[in-house]
């Protein structure tokens, strides 16, 4: 009878080593990422947290932190973010709130932006794309991941991605620059 207690007591210690190395690994990507999907860093730590809650559910003897799973958590998360967001758009149109559009413009006097300056309005700028082009943008600058990576994640074809990375800049762009001609008035 201690034999069998004991292998429970080992898979179980096993089972949490497994998940203690998951959340080193990538606890803190998908919080960044899911931050600038939701723009708000609260929820995500609880979108993060509800992922790994499903992970946990899930968890087989022997898995480790890899690709496979890297592309599962992020398209979790992605889910459980869109699923916030859509929650989220519920709730104000039953309430009869309106979005309000964050103005990341400053005053001052005018001076070229420092590369952090920069980044900073790009990420303060990701409101104007859709959650699929802020999806693979953050994928993409953020996380490093190549295309088919991206494609694992979202479901999309890695051509649709490059599309929508394209399209992507091209509003980021555009913004960037309405918001820097702006900043110089």
């Amino acid at each position: 009878m201690t034999s069998a207690s004991q292998e429970i007591a080992a898979a179980s210690v096993r089972r949490q080593v497994g998940m203690e190395a998951v959340i080193d690994a990538y606890q803190a990507p998908l919080i960044r990422y899911a931050t600038r999907v939701l723009n708000n860093a609260t929820l995500a730590q609880d979108v993060v947290q509800n992922v790994l809650v499903k992970l946990f559910r899930q968890w087989q003897p022997g898995m480790q932190p890899d690709a496979r799973l890297k592309n599962w958590l992020f398209r979790v998360t992605h889910n459980e973010a869109v699923d916030q967001i859509r929650g989220e758009a519920r709730r104000q149109r039953l309430q009869g709130e309106q979005e309000v559009e964050v103005d990341c413009s400053t005053g001052g006097v005018h001076e070229d932006p420092t590369p952090d300056e920069r980044e900073t309005m790009v990420l303060e700028c990701l409101n104007v794309l859709d959650v699929r082009q802020r999806q693979v943008v953050l994928l993409r600058l953020q996380q490093g991941m190549s295309y088919e990576e991206i494609s694992a994640i979202t479901g999309q074809s890695t051509g649709y991605v490059g599309t929508l990375l394209h399209h992507a800049v091209k509003r980021l762009a555009a913004e960037v620059k309405r918001r820097e001609e702006r900043r110089k008035r």
